[in-house]
């Protein structure tokens, strides 16, 4: 248990300076903390409320939220939400997390090696399906919003801090409704929830700090290193002994 508390914080930092790291915490949660799969997730969840409501904060308050680029985003994401959770049932798991692990260390590896793109701005509808892409995919895997919605938006040339801040604003309903559905399961421990939510909020809000003196290139090529990285991760986490 307390390997899981001192994870906490650099989970955090990887969440707010990347958008992604959060895929750390249900796995150790099982492993070192002996919590079964849906507790390990539901628990998870109610943590990054926590993450997602001082990321957004943080990108707030240095005017480096984008309103209406996450308003879209999260306007396609919370009902394909709903979709993704019901087709989760019908395909195996290490299916799904071979799916993530390839989008994950595929746009990572394509963003480290491709030329650099000019930055661009999606239309709205553009953000709305991709919003609903990532919605669907984050339920069908069981994983928050950025951890698919970085690779994506990079991969189409969206800034990375622009990326990275919606990320944070995204994952808020996404797993909201997901703490919502694991409580009416009795799955979530909110007091180690909040324990961890505490010590992981504190490291976003140092990764929110660190990504904003990383501008430009310098934040994108980190961004799409660390995507490579998460996704040898994935690539292993089904066969890891439970």
């Amino acid at each position: 248990m307390l390997a899981v508390l001192l994870l906490a914080v650099p989970v955090g930092v990887f969440i707010g300076a990347i958008g992604i790291g959060g895929v750390l915490l249900p796995p150790a949660l099982t492993w070192l903390a002996g919590l079964d799969i849906h507790a390990a997730a539901g628990t998870s969840s109610w943590c990054f409320l926590f993450t997602g409501i001082v990321g957004t904060t943080a990108y707030a308050r240095h005017q480096a939220m984008p309103w209406r680029f996450g308003g879209l985003l999260t306007l396609g994401a919370a009902p394909a939400a709903a979709a993704g959770a019901l087709v989760n049932g019908v395909v195996p798991a290490t299916v799904l997390w071979l799916f993530l692990a390839v989008v994950t260390a595929g746009s990572g590896a394509f963003n480290l090696w491709a030329r650099p793109r000019e930055a661009r701005e999606l239309p709205a509808p553009a953000a709305v399906a991709v919003g609903a892409a990532v919605g669907f995919g984050s339920a069908l895997t069981g994983t928050g919003g950025p951890v698919l919605l970085v690779p994506v938006l990079l991969a189409l040339g969206v800034p990375a801090l622009t990326t990275i801040a919606a990320g944070q604003l995204i994952q808020l309903p996404l797993v909201g409704f997901a703490t919502l559905g694991y409580a009416a399961q009795g799955s979530v421990h909110f007091g180690l929830g909040s324990v961890l939510g505490v010590l992981a909020g504190a490291g976003t809000l140092l990764g929110t700090r660190l990504a904003r003196r990383l501008r430009g290139r310098h934040l994108h090529r980190v961004a799409s290193a660390a995507l490579v990285a998460f996704g040898a991760f994935l690539f292993v986490l089904p066969f890891l002994p439970r």
